[in-house]
């Protein structure tokens, strides 16, 4: 378990990533003053927050250090609860053991060899991703990261790490892809080569958005083409598992064009409704 008691959904291996905390920084607050501004605020609740200089160790430390307030830093521990080993759905009891898989990882095994997920989408987390992802706050692709490598200790490091990726037009159209910035800023974090050539979407599919699993599932197959990845073990990063149905169609892909193992990355995962 992290020193906050994450429950992981696989055991650490050998090679596994290391659980140092993020250093405690003010680059932030010396950045607002630089470009004039009177005040940091949290990213979260637009608390103002000061710089007061202050050290400290462990997740809530690195998540001061990106200019958080205490309560959003405390908001923002990792999920604990039971959850199923395979897609990371929330369990109403939990795991004790054996890990636990749903009902629909029973019938239907994922792709992935892996998976690392840090918590639920709701509440300052659900927050911090739609500001990142919607807000046009790339920026915080590195503390979102640090929580992702955080998640991460459970499973060997990758030969490469790449997030999902996303049509020409739908890029256009938001400026960014927010699986791209966290696949980067977590190879920066953890010394990764970081490969977007190895996964191409090359058809735009419908947005997922308001669709029910089974159209989410028709939605996203066949969109996604691999180069040669033969024998590389990669780590796929994306931002949140709805139904899960994207990062299937992309995992099936790589692992069709012979890569050895596919480990699946995400910050939250939606409980079922």
């Amino acid at each position: 378990m992290s020193p906050a008691g994450q429950e992981h959904v696989r055991e650490e291996r050998p090679g596994a990533v290391p659980k140092a905390p993020l250093r405690r920084s003010s680059f932030l607050f010396r950045l607002t003053r630089l470009l004039g501004f009177s005040e940091h605020r949290c990213p979260v609740c637009g608390t103002p927050v000061e710089d007061d200089g202050a050290g400290g160790s462990g997740p809530e430390a690195g998540m001061l250090a990106h200019g958080l307030c205490p309560a959003c830093a405390r908001a923002l521990g990792p999920y604990v609860g039971g959850r199923c080993r395979a897609c990371g759905l929330p369990l109403p009891w939990p795991a004790a053991g054996q890990p636990l898989l749903c009902g629909d990882c029973l019938a239907s095994p994922p792709p992935w060899q892996g998976l690392a997920l840090y918590g639920q989408y709701h509440g300052p987390l659900r927050q911090l991703i739609l500001r990142f992802k919607h807000g046009g706050k790339p920026a915080l692709a590195f503390l979102l990261a640090g929580m992702l490598a955080d998640a991460a200790s459970c499973l060997p490091l990758p030969d490469a790490v790449l997030g999902i990726p996303q049509h020409e037009d739908h890029l256009r159209r938001r400026g960014y892809n927010q699986a791209h910035e966290l696949a980067v800023a977590l190879g920066l974090l953890l010394s990764l080569p970081v490969r977007p050539g190895l996964l191409r979407r090359p058809a735009d599919s419908p947005h997922q958005t308001g669709l029910t699993a089974a159209q989410r599932q028709r939605n996203a197959a066949g969109s996604f083409q691999a180069a040669d990845v033969r024998g590389l073990h990669l780590w796929l990063v994306d931002d949140i598992i709805t139904t899960g149905s994207t990062l299937r169609a992309a995992c099936a892909e790589l692992r069709r064009a012979g890569a050895a193992r596919v480990d699946v990355l995400a910050l939250a995962r939606t409980p079922r409704p």
